[in-house]
């Protein structure tokens, strides 16, 4: 036991010289209370938080539903539609037709004369073989054939420094005379062409040509420039139409 007293007496000794300081209760306090207060706010923000979670069953049974949803009264939100609106038919577009076929009522360009090279042979080749008699300095040009009425006319032509030369081969049913050909100048004389009656210009203002009616059906028309003017006959009569 005097073991024991000892340290008691010891202790006792120890803490004699040690005093608490005078802030020691105040510190104690504050610290009481700040402990409390923190205490308190997490209490409170625990408190909001389940609050807020059991409304949200409560904002869920209140909340709207939108039209279309399944049942009667509307299903959850987000929930899948089972019906769907009937589908609206496209109108339908009728093609537009093309240009008016034959027996329509569309409307139909005139007929023009249609420009193609002579039947009988190739243009450029008709016009080489159709002279017998071409003066020097001109070249043949390929003839054209135009098809007006009833009438077929074929054009040939040749040109060059020596002037020029032109060609008419009118083909018609009622082809007898050569004022049938329509191409009379306002002032003829009588000529003849292959042993044919013809027609020849009689004026210096008009270039020179003669017409004839080489056989029943089919007439000619030759005119050359006025240099070549003294030689009309000799080309006309070199014509081969056979």
């Amino acid at each position: 036991m005097d073991l024991e007293n000892e340290l008691r007496q010891a202790m006792a000794e120890h803490v004699t010289e040690v005093s608490a300081p005078r802030s020691l209760a105040s510190d104690a306090k504050r610290r009481h209370h700040r402990t409390v207060r923190r205490r308190t706010a997490l209490a409170v923000g625990v408190a909001g938080v389940a609050v807020g979670v059991a409304m949200v069953p409560a904002y869920q049974s209140f909340r709207p539903q939108t039209v279309g949803a399944d049942g009667q009264g509307g299903g959850k939100h987000g929930g899948g539609v089972t019906g769907s609106l009937p589908a609206t038919p496209a109108p339908s577009v009728t093609p537009r037709s093309g240009s008016p076929k034959a027996g329509s009522n569309g409307a139909h360009p005139p007929a023009k004369p249609r420009h193609s090279p002579s039947p009988r042979g190739s243009g450029l080749a008709m016009a080489e073989r159709l002279l017998g008699y071409l003066p020097q300095g001109l070249t043949a040009k390929p003839c054209e054939t135009d098809h007006v009425g009833s009438k077929e006319t074929t054009v040939c032509r040749w040109t060059g420094s020596g002037g020029w030369i032109e060609v008419r081969l009118v083909r018609g049913g009622g082809l007898t005379a050569p004022t049938d050909l329509g191409l009379t100048p306002p002032m003829a004389k009588q000529s003849t062409v292959h042993d044919h009656p013809a027609l020849r210009s009689a004026g210096p203002p008009i270039p020179s040509q003669v017409m004839w009616i080489e056989r029943h059906g089919l007439g000619v028309w030759v005119s050359v420039s006025p240099s070549l003017g003294d030689r009309l006959l000799r080309v006309a009569d070199g014509v081969n139409v056979s």
